[in-house]
C-alpha cells in the first residue's frame, strides 16, 4: 500500500505525500476510521470493494457498491410515477417494475399483502441484475 500511495504522490502535488506521513495516515485509519466501519458492519451498512484495480475499475466497483439496489416511486394515481420511474431506470441502469402490473402478470390479484410481498421478494432475489425501481401507489 505504501508503494501505491508513493506512486500517487508523484502526481498529487501534496508536499506531505511521503513515507512517514503515509504511515501516519494508515495508523490514523486503523485508530479512527476502522472502528466506525466495524460498528456499521454489524448493521449491513458497509460495502467492501477490491481497490487494487485501475482507477476506472475501482470507480465502477465503488459506484455499484453505493448505488441503491431498490428505489421506490410512490404516489397517487396520475401523479407521473411511471414517467419518473422510467427516466430514473434509464439514467441509473436499473430495472423498472410497475407493482400493479406485476401483481396482474403474476396472477396475484386478490391475494393477501403478505403473499404478494413474499412473491415480489422472491422475484427480486432471482433477478440477475437486482437493481430495481419499483413503482406503486397506496
Amino acid at each position: 500500500m505504501l508503494e501505491r500511495c508513493l506512486k500517487r504522490a508523484e502526481t498529487s502535488g501534496r508536499s506531505d505525500d511521503n513515507p512517514d506521513t503515509i504511515k501516519k495516515r494508515v495508523q490514523n485509519y486503523f485508530d479512527q476510521s476502522y472502528p466506525v466501519i466495524e460498528y456499521y458492519s454489524k448493521f449491513g451498512k458497509v460495502r467492501k470493494i477490491d481497490a487494487r484495480g485501475d482507477i476506472s475499475q475501482v470507480y465502477a466497483l465503488t459506484k455499484a457498491a453505493v448505488l441503491p439496489q431498490t428505489m421506490f416511486v410512490v404516489g397517487p394515481k396520475a401523479a407521473g410515477k411511471t414517467c419518473v420511474a422510467e427516466n430514473l431506470a434509464a439514467r441509473t441502469n436499473m430495472r423498472h417494475i410497475n407493482f400493479l402490473s406485476y401483481i396482474e402478470e403474476k396472477g396475484l390479484k386478490g391475494e393477501s399483502d403478505e403473499t404478494i410481498c413474499l412473491d415480489l421478494i422472491q422475484h427480486l432475489a432471482r433477478l440477475q441484475e437486482p437493481r430495481v425501481i419499483l413503482e406503486s401507489f397506496p
